[in-house]
């Protein structure tokens, strides 16, 4: 992430995540609300966090196959990362797509229903 311009800094003392936004030399903060763990099931891990403005983003990484499967059917920026995910495998590297969405929240607080529920 780091090439593209963002980095984790730290965790501040209301235990928010704190972002460096490298090219504009600001720092942003994010309240972690949930953390889903990768496992060999879901073949991702995503992180679910609010932001100063009160939206909630949902940040998600992992397998190529599995990200790319979950995709808007608009992404108009995906062809080109197919094409790089192909000639890295084509010299035997392994890539992690990361994807996100923001969500309203009732559509977060129907979620969390379900997930209390399912652990």
């Amino acid at each position: 992430m780091r090439h593209f311009g963002f980095a984790f800094k730290d965790r501040d003392l209301d235990d928010n995540i704190v972002v460096d936004m490298l090219r504009t030399k600001e720092m942003k903060f994010y309240k972690l609300l949930h953390v889903i763990e990768f496992n060999s099931d879901r073949k991702r891990m995503s992180v679910i966090v609010r932001d100063k403005e009160d939206r909630i983003l949902i940040v998600c990484k992992g397998a190529d196959s599995i990200i790319a499967a979950r995709l808007a059917p608009d992404q108009e920026t995906y062809p080109a990362t197919q094409a790089d995910v192909e000639r890295y495998a084509a010299v035997g590297l392994r890539t992690l797509l990361i994807a996100y969405r923001y969500v309203e929240e009732n559509e977060y607080n129907e979620w969390l229903q379900r997930y209390i529920r399912a652990e």
